[in-house]
């Protein structure tokens, strides 16, 4: 419940001023504070585009900071400033998601919204502030928040060795997306939630602060020019982790495991991951947790270059797929995890194999040459979470791994196509260049 005088005179200007636990009930309280405020103060032009603005700061501290925020705002007939105190050191930081992205629009919401906004640490966090109309230089509405700085002791210093940057950058906005979803879903379920949630957060800011971020251009030629290795893998990433933030990392990996437990039965809008990234995930989350436990031998990420799918009936696929296999062409499909299930006689005998099923129930990533599996895995990670689509329906020469591991260069092109009512399938056609 929300605390503190709530809206009083002062000096000439109202002022607004309470304590707001982390509870969804409380940003709609902070918004009528302000509506009242805004009203009385006879400033009723700015009240939609700030309370628009209000809810997402709010909201974000929540969600990010978990525990209470503190609201602080000075409004007068042709201004205001609000202030939005939590215990979170990590300042706003723009995401690149995609336009299409379940999340990561706050920023631009409050660049078109506000007049001018900012964020700046405290010492027992950070205050987010953003301002309508025409200050008033006399200080009847002040121009910048108090707190000092955030210091750097108690550090520790974690070592990434061969970080896969763009699995990574897929990662952070797949994970987004999905923890938004669960903290909804575990509302009412665990009183915990929103500090579990700000922590795993806490988390994936530290990490996306402070490893690098790949290029990734638009245009497919220039994309698959850019997205293969080694250019998308940092040999060595040295991490500061505050000691408060390490067990935030244990947060953010069971949290991960549980939401997608739940989105693999279906009742997230967010697909599950492929699997080397949740292995990505779990190798982050396990070196932070060795290395600042005392054992500072950096262990490389390492991943897996097949994966053999466990499929319950492999008979029963081969039968509920084989109708796209009869093409003459080379043609391979896989469904939403990349497995391949179908096969044509062309793409048989175009890659080396002597039958269908050497194909069938295993990752596609058989076929795609190491140097490209970050940009497979990405890619695929990307289009699942918010459509991006720069290699689909785009005819590209690429080289494909055959069953002796000699590689031939083709000229493909992949459709995004409805299987049935709820299945998608990814077929690729391709020849020989």
């Amino acid at each position: 419940m929300p605390d503190g005088p709530g809206v009083r005179a002062e000096h000439g200007t109202l002022k607004i001023s309470t304590a707001l636990s982390a509870d969804p009930a409380n940003v709609g309280r902070a918004r009528g504070l302000l509506r009242q405020a805004l009203t009385e103060a006879g400033a009723g032009p700015l009240i939609d585009d700030a309370l628009l603005v209000l809810s997402e700061v709010v909201t974000n501290a929540f969600v990010h900071a978990g525990g209470d925020v503190r609201l602080q705002g000075w409004i007068s007939a042709g201004a205001l400033r609000v202030e939005v105190v939590d215990a979170a050191p990590h300042l706003p930081a723009r995401r690149s998601y995609a336009a299409t992205a379940g999340t990561g629009r706050g920023l631009q919401l409050m660049d078109e919204l506000a007049d001018r906004w900012g964020a700046s640490p405290r010492h027992d966090g950070k205050v987010v502030w953003f301002e309508m109309g025409t200050r008033d230089d006399d200080g009847s509405v002040p121009a910048a928040g108090s707190g000092g700085p955030v210091g750097a002791d108690g550090d520790l210093q974690v070592t990434l060795r061969n970080v896969p940057v763009l699995m990574h950058a897929a990662w952070q906005e797949h994970a987004a997306t999905l923890l938004r979803e669960y903290l909804l879903f575990a509302l009412g379920e665990d009183d915990d939630i929103f500090d579990k949630h700000a922590h795993a957060s806490s988390a994936m800011s530290l990490l996306s602060e402070q490893l690098p971020v790949p290029s990734l251009p638009e245009h497919a030629e220039a994309l698959m020019a850019e997205a293969i290795e080694p250019g998308v893998t940092a040999p060595e990433v040295v991490l500061r982790v505050p000691v408060a933030t390490v067990p935030h990392f244990a947060t953010l990996d069971a949290l991960l495991r549980d939401a997608l437990a739940a989105s693999r039965t279906g009742m997230f809008l967010s697909p599950p991951t492929q699997p080397e990234i949740d292995e990505m995930r779990e190798w982050i989350c396990a070196e932070v947790a060795r290395q600042s436990g005392g054992d500072t031998t950096a262990t490389p990420w390492l991943a897996r270059t097949d994966v053999r799918a466990t499929l319950a009936d492999q008979a029963a696929l081969t039968a509920t797929y084989a109708h796209l296999a009869e093409v003459d062409e080379p043609l391979l499909a896989t469904d939403e995890a990349s497995i391949i299930v179908a096969a044509s006689q062309g793409a048989v005998e175009l890659l080396g194999y002597e039958r269908a099923d050497e194909l069938l129930g295993r990752r596609v990533v058989v076929v795609v040459p190491t140097r490209f599996h970050q940009a497979h895995i990405a890619g695929t990670t990307f289009h699942a979470t918010n459509g991006r689509d720069n290699l689909l329906d785009v005819s590209i020469e690429v080289p494909m791994v055959r069953a002796d591991g000699s590689e031939v260069p083709v000229v493909i092109e992949v459709r995004a196509e409805r299987f049935d009512e709820d299945r998608q399938v990814f077929v690729a056609r391709f020849r020989s260049a």
